[in-house]
């Protein structure tokens, strides 16, 4: 006789109350009455829970078995070469040609350009994280299914943003049937699970033709950064980007200095649930995306299988990018694996200690 399965909850008892459930809004996507919404950040209970179990066996901070995953997702577990970075298969440099592109990204316009260029060959959607219009920074999913809706998307937002209830969104609300999702490592966990776990939603997985992961070290909460922000004497309407480089956080405003400060100095800000986490490089995406490792204006991609290597080469074939390939041993590559190492062993010891 089969163990009952495992609802909302025990979400509640076992994530939610402890405060480690990451608002990637896997449990609102799957949901297959609707009854659960994401409300400041925390899943609730709006409806009647019909004890199916699919929010529990799709939450990437319920449970995650690496390396049941990456069998289901990549056929092989990862190797002695890759227990840093994850399964993968080659590093690049790659910097945008569009001159669009290059005007609205973060870094060298990748993760644009490979959405692009997915909408160019048939996808019908792209699940991408846009900022709320009455709310200074707040960051919201956004169902773009052209060139100028993905470039508005652009950019770092540092703070959460429930991606896959967009994916939910982009299935059940708009009926796409071949979209791109670019989301953190967390959301790829709860996005892979949703897709090839034990319990995984057919429409969904039917839907997703790429993940494209970000890297990311932390997220911070919204609410505390914006008072932070506030005290600091920043306007955070008048920012135009936020980003952090060579060790400090960097607010620009498009005019005069930009406010920068040594990075330990925002770190009050960083959601509790960051700390238990200890992918860096989003490992359970198709190609991953970041700006460590390589010079400014460029991105450094991780292709991690065929659907990443396909969409790389199909985006460089379209003119759309400049792809030069980098060396395991390359010295810039060795400041990515130095902080995917460090990331992973500082939740292990956070884990550890509670």
């Amino acid at each position: 006789m089969s163990a009952r399965p495992k609802i909302f909850g025990h979400l509640m008892t076992e994530v939610i109350r402890k405060g480690t459930c990451v608002s990637c809004g896997s449990c609102a996507a799957v949901c297959p009455v609707k009854s659960i919404e994401l409300e400041a950040g925390t899943p609730k209970l709006v409806g009647l829970c019909i004890a199916c179990g699919m929010c529990y066996a799709n939450c990437p901070s319920a449970a995650f078995d690496e390396p049941e995953m990456e069998g289901l997702v990549y056929g092989r577990a990862r190797e002695d070469g890759e227990a840093d970075l994850g399964v993968h298969s080659a590093i690049y440099a790659v910097r945008a040609k569009d001159e669009a592109v290059l005007a609205s990204c973060q870094d060298g316009g990748a993760v644009s350009a490979l959405l692009i260029n997915f909408l160019s060959e048939g996808g019908d959607g792209v699940v991408a994280t846009g900022l709320e219009e009455d709310a200074v920074w707040r960051a919201r999913p956004v169902v773009a299914s052209s060139k100028e809706e993905v470039l508005a998307c652009a950019g770092t937002k540092y703070t959460s943003s429930p991606t896959l209830v967009g994916v939910g969104s982009a299935v059940s609300d708009y009926a796409r049937e071949n979209i791109a999702v670019v989301g953190t490592p967390c959301q790829m966990r709860g996005l892979s699970k949703i897709v090839t776990g034990e319990m995984a939603d057919a429409k969904i997985r039917d839907a997703v033709g790429l993940k494209v992961g970000l890297l990311c070290m932390e997220t911070f909460n919204h609410e505390s950064f914006m008072e932070y922000l506030d005290a600091e004497g920043v306007d955070a309407s008048k920012v135009k980007k936020f980003e952090i480089k060579s060790g400090r956080f960097i607010a620009h405003t498009g005019s005069g200095e930009p406010y920068s400060v040594k990075l330990s100095k925002v770190k009050d800000n960083v959601r509790p649930c960051c700390h238990n986490c200890g992918d860096f490089t989003s490992e359970f995406a198709d190609i991953s995306v970041g700006n460590v490792g390589t010079p400014d204006g460029w991105s450094t991609v991780i292709v991690r299988n065929g659907k990443g290597e396909a969409a790389l080469k199909a985006a460089e074939s379209a003119g759309l990018i400049e792809v030069k390939p980098l060396e395991e041993d390359d010295k810039d590559l060795g400041i990515l694996t130095k902080l995917a190492k460090k990331k992973r062993q500082d939740a292990e010891k956070h884990r550890a200690s509670e």
